[in-house]
């Protein structure tokens, strides 16, 4: 009794959710819908199994399709253009240390610095300086997904320090052996029990070179945790951008865009040729029909207008040859008829942009700086500006983190292991460390349309007390206000000696 009462209330169940319809449109059986087939599996069983090919086909577009090279060097050199450039910002309220001791400090170790980052010596590879290894990490996790940095010590001779940057393709870290993915190792990266990541795995040569064509080298994998066992130093950073929980591996930034880039670059590619081989065939020769041409009757058709016979086509070479003032001496009844080449066609121009605000809007560029056109108002560049610099901002804020801090550190421990910067206490407490290591990577500014509108109102803002001359010589110079003021002290004792005016007087002399 008990089962089969079990049994219509399982039945009646089942009725009423047949009965019930979703509350959300995206998730009702109409026709339209009917087609959709989402995937419903976790970050890595919607990222792993198809990575290859999106990375693939993002590095193709990025060689090839002209849509696709804008945009990632658009966002590289709008994030990092030349280089982050480092600055020195200890809490002297911790370390307990005067003003001037804090500036004296920061100059000294400012200076230290820019003596290994600005060597190619700081590169692994001994090919580009810490701003260009910004700049090609960056450009590898847009457009490869993500990007990883080893941090080896390699002494070299008559270098002060042994710390290296080594930059691995995306590629190259993969499962030992090829070997399918499990819950201990996914994408390369080996996790614990926990799902804490613990290691990465490094094949030694990366899976599409051409030296495997030539013999039969096998891979060897590596593995390094990313923190050292003993000192808990940081060996490996992974640089990505996460779009969910327990992801692994990062996504390339044109994932969402690969289709609309590969058919605008196919589309373009159509319109090109096609309009090519219509300029080139700009006429034809259009012959008279029936028995005459046909079967070659009446030959006394083809005579001059002295009565001279002239040859007919069929027996005279074709060799008509079209170029800037040709002349094309015909037979009697032959005309040259024009092509009216009708492209490239009136709608490619607004169709190819509206792809592109599509592509912008994919990968958080406004249309007018995509395309490199400002076209509207001064309010609308501007508004466009200001929307991409705060892309950019967070960009560069999550390399800042991910990548500047991390070896920044690692250069300051060593320099104050080898006494090149004196820190007391940097190496036992962790508080004092973290107090030192207190610095800001400083990028390229937005740029400016009007420039004496954005000066008049960052002084305004410094007037009324809303912001500092340090923030506005940021903003407006990409430059620090003590090195402006250092080196606009220099000018005016040198302008003096000379007994030349300085600055503002000069101006005002001049009007």
């Amino acid at each position: 009794m008990e089962q089969k009462t079990s049994a219509n209330n399982a039945a009646v169940s089942r009725k009423a959710s047949a009965t019930i319809r979703s509350p959300y449109t995206g998730a009702s059986d109409k026709t339209s819908l009917l087609d959709w087939f989402a995937s419903s599996g976790d970050a890595d069983t919607d990222t792993l199994s198809a990575l290859d090919t999106l990375r693939t086909r993002s590095r193709d577009l990025a060689r090839n399709a002209p849509a696709a090279t804008g945009t990632l060097k658009t966002m590289t050199d709008g994030v990092i253009g030349s280089g982050l450039r480092f600055q020195c910002a200890i809490d002297k309220g911790f370390i307990d240390i005067s003003d001037e001791e804090a500036i004296q400090w920061q100059e000294k170790t400012e200076l230290e610095f820019k003596l290994w980052s600005e060597s190619a010596e700081c590169d692994f590879s001994r090919r580009l300086d810490f701003g260009g290894l910004q700049y090609l990490a960056f450009k590898e996790k847009f457009c490869g997904g993500d990007c990883f940095v080893l941090l080896p010590y390699v002494q070299r001779p008559m270098m002060p320090y042994d710390l290296r940057i080594q930059l691995i393709e995306a590629e190259r870290i993969t499962n030992h052996n090829d070997l399918p993915d499990t819950d201990k190792i996914r994408g390369g990266i080996e996790y614990s029990e926990n799902g804490v990541p613990l290691a990465v795995h490094i094949r030694s040569i990366h899976p599409g070179t051409i030296y495997l064509s030539f013999n039969n080298y096998r891979p060897v994998w590596k593995r390094v945790p990313f923190y050292g066992p003993a000192t808990g130093r940081r060996n490996v950073l992974h640089l990505m951008k996460a779009n969910r929980i327990g992801q692994s591996r990062g996504v390339p930034a044109f994932a969402p865009i690969i289709d609309t880039l590969k058919q605008i670059s196919k589309y373009n590619e159509a319109e090109l040729q096609a309009a090519v081989v219509n300029a080139m065939l700009s006429v034809f020769i259009k012959r008279p029909t029936g028995d005459v041409i046909a079967t070659g009757a009446n030959m006394d058709f083809y005579h001059d207008e002295n009565g001279n016979p002239v040859t007919p086509p069929w027996e005279r070479e074709n060799n008509y040859k079209l170029g800037n003032g040709t002349w094309i001496d015909g037979a009697p009844g032959e005309e040259l008829q024009i092509v009216n080449a009708s492209r490239p066609s009136p709608q490619y121009d607004p169709f190819f942009l509206s792809n592109i605000k599509q592509i912008g809007m994919g990968v958080g560029i406004p249309f007018e700086i995509l395309i490199k056109h400002f076209s509207s108002s001064y309010s609308a560049s501007r508004a466009a500006m200001l929307d991409f610099f705060k892309t950019v901002l967070i960009e560069r804020k999550n390399f800042d983190k991910d990548f500047c801090q991390p070896i920044y550190k690692e250069w300051l421990t060593e320099a104050v292991i080898k006494g090149y910067v004196q820190a007391p206490g940097y190496l036992s407490n962790p508080r004092v460390r973290f107090a030192y290591s207190g610095a800001y990577f400083i990028g390229e500014t937005m740029g400016s349309i009007d420039p004496v509108k954005e000066v008049t109102a960052s002084n305004m803002l410094v007037e009324y007390g809303f912001s500092t001359k340090q923030v506005e010589a940021s903003k407006l110079t990409g430059m620090d206000y003590k090195d402006i003021a250092r080196a606009q002290a220099d000018e005016k004792r040198i302008a003096e000696s000379f007994n030349l005016p300085y600055g503002k007087e000069n101006s005002e002399d001049s009007i």
